[in-house]
């Protein structure tokens, strides 16, 4: 956690992170899902006798409240954006996990939501420690969705992932930092242990030749990760969003992913259609 990336907030005295202006379009697709998905599947889920619940889990979380840079624009971060989104459309989540590696980011966003009548409980670790706590709390039964927006592909261990995809009723928003690799692919693939061994286990042999173009190694390592996830019995939308910078530069995918059809067709309709804003995942 870098200190300029932080400051206190005025209205509360909690830390709120600063961001760019690209974040906005990350938490207006996140927005819309939330509300697809509430109208169309979780309202109805809610209402029946003796429900399971619905569950939400963010294990980024950040503090639940962000600046964007350069402007006096105060936002909700990911945790607040699907709360409140969620009651909105009558269809809240009877469970709420966040968790940071940061514990005073950990527990702005836990008061924040708590200050928003959410059912929220707090984790504090990387990502890998608090889904082992956080796992048992959950009802097997329940519908689950689950935010992964970590900075770095280092910070995403595909375990994670995978330890989530065991739920039978489970949707994944993942963030998959497209500028992590593209700064440093090189570095990444001659490290013996290297942070792409935590994302995507097994990609030295599936990728092969390392010498190949900077862009079909790309290719390969996350055509590996999705082939992953499918051997995990989930699915991944054909294309991914991209979010870009102030300059157009590629930052990050939002790569969605669940076990049921359904869900897959919220996300289409909801996402963004201009070809520039698709990325691949083969």
């Amino acid at each position: 956690m870098s200190a300029d990336d932080y400051e206190m907030d005025e209205g509360d005295g909690l830390p709120r992170e600063l961001v760019g202006s690209w974040a906005k379009r990350k938490y207006a697709l996140l927005r819309r899902y939330v509300d697809i998905s509430g109208k169309g599947v979780r309202k109805k889920w809610l209402q029946r006798p003796r429900t399971a619940g619905a569950t939400f889990i963010d294990l980024y979380s950040g503090p639940g409240r962000v600046r964007i840079r350069d402007t006096p624009e105060v936002l909700d971060g990911g945790p607040l954006v699907v709360w409140r989104q969620a009651l909105e459309c009558s269809a809240p989540f009877t469970q709420v996990f966040v968790a940071d590696a940061h514990a005073a980011l950990a527990d702005a966003a836990v008061r924040r939501l708590r200050e928003a009548d959410a059912p929220a409980e707090v984790e504090c670790g990387d990502a890998a420690a608090t889904i082992d706590r956080i796992l048992p709390k959950l009802n097997k039964y329940a519908l689950h969705f689950a935010y992964l927006d970590p900075y770095s592909l280092a910070a995403l261990p595909f375990n994670v992932v995978e330890k989530l995809s065991k739920l039978e009723r489970m949707d994944i928003l993942i963030h998959v930092s497209v500028q992590d690799l593209n700064r440093n692919l090189r570095k990444y693939v001659t490290k013996d242990a290297s942070p792409l061994d935590t994302f995507a286990p097994g990609w030295r042999e599936y990728v092969g030749d390392l010498q190949r173009p900077d862009h079909y190694v790309r290719a390969r390592i996350f055509e590996h990760w999705r082939n992953r996830l499918k051997n995990l019995g989930m699915e991944t939308a054909e294309a991914a969003e991209l979010i870009t910078g102030t300059n157009n530069q590629p930052l990050y995918w939002l790569a969605f992913v669940a076990r049921h059809s359904t869900a897959l067709k919220f996300w289409e309709r909801i996402r963004d259609l201009e070809p520039e804003r698709q990325g691949s995942l083969l």
